[in-house]
């Protein structure tokens, strides 16, 4: 055997948000084999952050596994298929402009998926003797008249996307073309798309996203007297050892204090990692935000790690218990309960205030407003003007900045409830 027989060894590396991981693909001496080690969502989450046209390189070092779970994050909205991210993934080429990656595309992707995309933009006409009379205008026959096909869309873009893809699928097997344009005669898009989303569901799950059910279960009530008991029983938390984590999705997002020290003070940083991974997959299901929106996911992680720092605040409050005591008793899963709870019993007080008076503090009181509807969000949130005090930062004065952030600590939950309270009076 030769020397450049003998694959290149892989170092291991931490490359801890998107970025450091793209860029120790490329500082490896063998790129595709660290792409090929990445976690799936890892990787997807680079591609992401790099965008999809910038990512033929790393699709085509991926798996066919790798790639097929890249495609179950990005091509759904909530149940549904993402169409437009659809149409991104058929207009994707190398450099050269090859069809490589297209092919490659129809052999890992959902074929359920494409058919969606043929039962709403092409009209098959088939006919038991070949005709060379197309049946109407736009119809072309790839078998000498035996099969007419017509493509509905009007985006002339989407039309030479969905032609292309047909002729490439016709070329590499006649067999799956003719069955793919059999599907929509016998199964509506509602079904193809029921199907579809509960197969991604069973690969996601393998992957270790908590199916809803799960889910739910992670965001269980826990309060502050169940905790008080689990510290006295000494026992520590049980660790998370059977899932991948997901560096970005820990370090990408901005850590509270609490949260950062923990960080710097905890030994075994995988088993924090893998927990925060699972608790972070669990709350884009409960939430229902989907991956390929990532800031949204960033986002989502910065309100999760404000919850576990409320949390550790609560229990270290009094300074008998530590950062990391609180951490090994009872693992980031507790501790995020534990602050979730406390969140949402903000957003308890401030859904009880009646839409319609709401309303009425528009424009009598917009600070009041602001953080009433901020507060009523699935997960609260507090308005980007409000600081952890209670004051108020104006852009200038009369104007407030618009927006909103995570609630991550006390102070912060004092501030948001105090304004609640007043509400409450303003409207009594």
């Amino acid at each position: 055997m030769s020397s450049s027989d003998i694959a290149p060894v892989v170092t291991p590396f931490r490359g801890h948000t998107c970025r450091e991981l793209y860029k120790a693909i490329y500082d490896s001496d063998a790129p595709e084999q660290v792409v090929r080690q990445l976690p799936s969502q890892s990787l997807f989450m680079v591609v992401k952050e790099r965008g999809l046209e910038s990512s033929a390189d790393l699709l085509a070092m991926a798996s066919l596994e790798q790639c097929r779970l890249i495609s179950d994050f990005d091509l759904w909205h909530g149940d549904s298929i993402n169409e437009e991210n659809l149409w991104r993934w058929l207009a994707i080429t190398d450099e050269t402009d090859s069809l490589e990656l297209l092919q490659k595309l129809v052999k890992f992707v959902d074929l359920k998926v494409i058919a969606v995309l043929l039962s709403r933009y092409v009209e098959v006409k088939i006919f038991d003797e070949p005709t060379e009379q197309a049946p109407g205008p736009g119809f072309h026959t790839p078998d000498k008249g035996s099969t007419w096909i017509g493509i509905t869309t009007e985006d002339p873009d989407h039309h030479f996307l969905l032609a292309r893809l047909l002729a490439l699928i016709f070329e590499s097997s006649v067999e799956l073309f003719y069955q793919l344009l059999a599907i929509p005669a016998v199964a509506t898009v509602t079904m193809l798309e029921e199907e579809a989303f509960s197969e991604r569901a069973k690969r996601l799950a393998a992957e270790g996203i908590p199916e809803p059910e799960v889910a739910a279960s992670v965001h269980a009530p826990y309060s502050l007297a169940e905790a008080r008991q689990d510290l006295g029983s000494k026992v520590p938390a049980k660790v998370i050892e059977d899932i991948r984590s997901i560096e970005p999705l820990v370090y990408e997002a901005r850590s509270t204090r609490l949260f950062a020290d923990l960080l710097r003070k905890v030994a075994d940083h995988e088993s924090l990692e893998m927990e925060f991974t699972y608790i972070m997959n669990a709350a884009v299901v409960r939430w229902g935000v989907d991956f390929s929106e990532q800031e949204r996911v960033f986002e989502l992680a910065e309100q999760v790690k404000g919850a576990v720092n409320i949390a550790l605040e609560r229990i270290t409050k009094d300074g008998t218990v530590s950062v990391l005591d609180a951490y090994t008793a009872l693992g980031l899963g507790k501790l995020y309960r534990l602050g979730l709870t406390e969140l949402l019993s903000v957003r308890s007080k401030a859904r009880k205030i009646p839409v319609e008076s709401l309303e009425n503090l528009r424009d009598a009181d917009p600070v009041i407003f602001s953080a009433v509807a901020c507060a009523r969000e699935a997960l609260p949130l507090m308005p980007l003007f409000l600081n952890e005090d209670g004051s108020v930062t104006e852009d200038e004065p009369g104007k407030l900045t618009p927006g909103a952030k995570p609630i991550s600590s006390l102070k912060a939950l004092a501030a948001v409830s105090s304004l609640l309270e007043k509400a409450v009076s303003q409207i009594a």
